[in-house]
């Protein structure tokens, strides 16, 4: 396999089990129940590629403001404005349910800023856009070929229940080159926030469960752990 070109999260440990980090214009999808870390995970891939690596990022909201999501990430230390405010990052609510018009935003707005990194958060929300799981798969399919000629590696956030997942109408199977799952584990008396990636196309896994932490600064992922046991 010839190695692929990689875009490197930056977040601790994760790019450790996924060899190198996310190949280049992959569509990932992230999918987590609530509190296991989904939100600050994708702010701080979206931070650290312009800190870290000098490629500007776009956030598509389609629940939160602008400000809530610059909030949440001055919890962590991250100064999303000064960001913002040099052109280097962007935060788009979009409220509309016109799958189209959001497509269109998404590919105005990439070119415009130079973006190498998108999310779209949360994914679920496509739900509201189709009547037809036929007509969403098409439109999600030329979502992430569009998001492929423009050349952004993105990720889409799904929120999924303690009990049950709930596909994006089967983008994690068909339209998605990579799918990451973030859990929360019952240990004794406490749950445990873990990750696994599920599949990435272009490169080679982790095929474990690593438990996180989210601490003051944001996510880490313990690479070297494997069993929950050993989290202290």
């Amino acid at each position: 396999m010839v190695e692929p070109i990689r875009t490197k999260t930056g977040v601790p440990g994760l790019d450790e089990i996924l060899y190198g980090g996310i190949p280049q214009n992959n569509l990932v999808v992230i999918s987590g129940d609530p509190g296991s870390g989904k939100t600050g995970l994708v702010i701080e891939y979206l931070y650290n590629g312009v800190i870290k690596y000098n490629e500007p990022g776009l956030y598509i909201s389609l629940e939160e403001s602008a400000e809530d999501i610059i909030g949440f990430a001055e919890l962590f230390g991250w100064d999303i404005r000064a960001l913002i405010n040099k052109k280097l990052l962007n935060i788009i609510t979009i409220e509309l349910y016109d799958f189209d018009k959001l497509k269109n935003t998404i590919e105005d707005e990439a070119k415009r800023l130079g973006a190498k990194r998108l999310v779209i958060d949360p994914g679920v929300v496509f739900r509201l856009y189709f009547d037809r799981e036929l007509d969403a798969r098409k439109r999600i399919l030329s979502l992430g070929r569009m998001l492929k000629r423009i050349g952004c590696t993105a990720i889409i956030t799904n929120e999924i229940s303690l009990e049950k997942s709930s596909s994006l109408f089967g983008l994690e199977e068909y339209v998605a080159d990579g799918v990451i799952l973030l859990y929360h584990t019952k240990l004794e008396d406490r749950f445990i926030r873990s990750i696994g990636i599920l599949k990435m196309r272009g490169t080679k896994i982790s095929e474990k469960l690593h438990p996180i932490r989210i601490t003051s600064t944001g996510v880490k992922v313990l690479a070297k752990q494997e069993l929950f046991e050993d989290v202290k």
